[in-house]
């Protein structure tokens, strides 16, 4: 979501909003301390990562989780992962995502990553139910959850929180006053953080990632791609509807790319009809999340595109992982 100005530097309206600011960390601060009197994090017999964020919006989190996926199935790892499901009718009970699945149903980051990996995702409001649903069913090394840093129902051996370089931590203030979800000294309890861009701010225990633009593939016909070239100098129409959309289109600027570009909110829901009657017949970037509800009616003839993106992680992390995996395992006497 794009953040308002009060959320970045403080304005009249962060003072006057500061008082529930204040209540909003006293709360955080309570579910935390609570939850680690319940001892939360623990080991676990199948390790549980947890990949979230510590503000509201979007810092990169989904692209990192595929390609960590796709690091530690490289080695060789079994991967399972868990979510929210977004947006999706059926996240009340715990549901598998397969690659057919409806976005509506399940969720579009869910099932981006059940098309890309094969590798079960299961998704449910209560990630504690999708966790249990996937141990019973799956053989796995580890569990990664999409989001859940603040979910303390979910019990987690390793913490993981995604960070945005360009936006990092705004007026550091809490909801609603500022884009905090709880207080900064959370960052001392989590194992890592990742930083998602360039940051001149030191923090502990912290890795630099940036996505790299990899190619355009056509919405409904993955197997099909073209260069990074294939649209520069050309007019097209660019849509996101991710947590910070002006990411996007500041990647295609870069790639000499220009054009109307239109910012949905997080999770868009799209519908045939009205994106036809929008977009007709228009050549039309989006991001692989955008893609993945239009190919559920893209034609063979639409010149739709979505750009892929990697990210390269670190040696240095995917070695704190792999280790955590490897690490003595405890069965779970905490009803997990």
């Amino acid at each position: 979501m794009s953040w308002p100005k009060s959320w970045v530097s403080k304005t009249p309206l962060t003072f006057l909003l500061l008082p529930l600011s204040k209540l909003v960390c006293w709360e955080a601060n309570r579910r935390l301390k609570n939850a680690q009197k319940s001892d939360f994090k623990r080991p676990l017999a199948t390790p549980v990562l947890v990949v979230g964020n510590v503000v509201v919006g979007g810092t990169g989190k989904t692209p990192f989780i595929v390609a960590l996926i796709q690091e530690l199935q490289s080695q060789g790892l079994r991967i399972g992962v868990i979510a929210r499901g977004y947006g999706g009718k059926k996240s009340a009970q715990p549901t598998f995502v397969h690659k057919n699945s409806d976005p509506n149903e399940v969720g579009d980051e869910p099932l981006l990553i059940a098309q890309r990996y094969d590798c079960p995702v299961v998704v449910c409001s209560k990630r504690k139910l999708a966790l249990e649903l996937l141990k019973s069913q799956h053989q796995v090394d580890l569990i990664i959850s999409d989001d859940g840093l603040q979910h303390f129902a979910l019990p987690r051996s390793m913490e993981i929180v995604l960070i945005d370089g360009q936006r990092m931590f705004g007026n550091r203030l809490c909801l609603p006053a500022g884009p905090l979800r709880e207080p900064l000294e959370r960052l001392n309890d989590v194992d890592a953080i990742v930083v998602n861009g360039k940051t001149t701010e030191a923090l502990p225990n912290s890795y630099q990632i940036a996505l790299t633009p990899v190619c355009f593939r056509k919405v409904g016909q993955s197997n099909t791609s073209i260069p990074l070239n294939s649209f520069a100098g050309q007019k097209v129409m660019a849509i996101a509807g991710i947590g910070n959309p002006a990411r996007f289109f500041e990647t295609l600027h870069a790639l000499s790319i220009d054009g109307e570009e239109i910012a949905f909110k997080d999770h868009q829901s799209y519908e045939e009809t009205s994106f036809r009657s929008q977009f007709g017949s228009k050549t039309v970037l989006m991001t692989e999340k955008d893609a993945v509800k239009c190919s559920q009616f893209s034609q063979p003839d639409d010149n739709w595109w979505y750009l892929e993106v990697s990210f390269t992680l670190p040696k240095t992390l995917l070695e704190l992982i792999t280790q955590h995996i490897k690490k003595p395992k405890f069965e779970d006497t905490h009803g997990s």
